[in-house]
């Protein structure tokens, strides 16, 4: 789903310490990397230094953007949530996705063309495996697994930050789990497009521009997907901000107040992650 939920917005939900996280996102992206490919002792080395200015500079150029942003959403909730209000922060959150995606090509981009042919021979077999597990999640699947699959999605991050949901909560989320579009299946053949043309790419890495081919590759150029597709893309962000704004407008006071603490903490979190760089 590419829309930002109001509901459940934030970036940082499962562990139990935001600062504790944050503190250790250096080390946790070095280990998903390093999950698809072996790097020999001086990939390391600079892949350790690249994330480390990765880091530095998300907590001294972004952090303030989150904060701030964090204190929309409460701004938003305790004032009413309104489909202006909504897209409006969504097109933000949205923004600084983009901008940590393009900073962080800009830091890693340098290690691809360190690769030998035996590592980029494992990586694209990692990335087929995630490909497989991918297709294996949310496409042969039965209809009415899928449909739970969505519903339970929103149902355990509904819980996460607003409490007991109630009834009427639970029918509205069912009612779009079982109306969704499905847009896995185009989800999976664009992986598969991607996935073709990165192993491309690699074969040209030392001559390659490996910095703009990456970047034409992690996002989506909509223009070049099919009138359908563009249609069931559209009929899905549709069907999912409708039902976002609904779950905004129709929290109990309890789950606003206990979604509002949630978010204070979380901006207190960040605030003194700031003050740590």
């Amino acid at each position: 789903m590419r829309s930002v939920c109001l509901i459940l917005v934030l970036f940082i939900s499962a562990c139990s310490s935001t600062q504790f996280a944050y503190n250790r996102a250096a080390w946790f992206a070095q280990w998903q990397i390093e999950q698809l490919v072996d790097l020999n002792d001086d990939q390391q080395s600079r892949l350790e230094q690249r994330l480390e200015l990765l880091h530095s500079w998300h907590r001294r150029e972004e952090l303030p953007r989150y904060h701030a942003l964090i204190l929309q959403v409460g701004n938003l909730l305790e004032n009413g949530v309104t489909e202006p209000g909504y897209l409006k922060l969504s097109d933000q959150m949205e923004d600084l996705w983009l901008r940590l995606l393009n900073r962080s090509l800009d830091e890693l981009v340098l290690l691809l063309p360190s690769l030998s042919d035996e590592q980029v021979a494992e990586l694209l077999a990692s990335m087929s495996d995630k490909n497989d597990e991918f297709y294996r999640k949310w496409i042969v699947i039965p209809e009415e697994e899928l449909i739970e699959r969505r519903r339970e999605r929103v149902f355990d991050s509904l819980e996460q930050w607003t409490g007991d949901i109630t009834q009427a909560q639970r029918e509205r989320v069912v009612e779009w789990a079982e109306n969704a579009p499905d847009v896995y299946t185009l989800w999976y053949n664009q992986r598969l497009k991607r996935h073709e043309a990165f192993a491309q790419l690699l074969a040209e890495r030392k001559t390659a521009d490996v910095k703009s081919g990456l970047r034409a590759l992690t996002v989506v150029d909509e223009s070049r997907l099919q009138a359908w597709e563009l249609r069931r893309l559209e009929d899905n962000r549709r069907r999912a901000n409708a039902l976002m704004i609904w779950l905004g407008q129709n929290l109990t006071p309890q789950q606003r107040d206990h979604l509002l603490e949630e978010l204070a903490e979380i901006a207190e979190d960040v605030h003194q992650l700031q003050s740590q760089g």
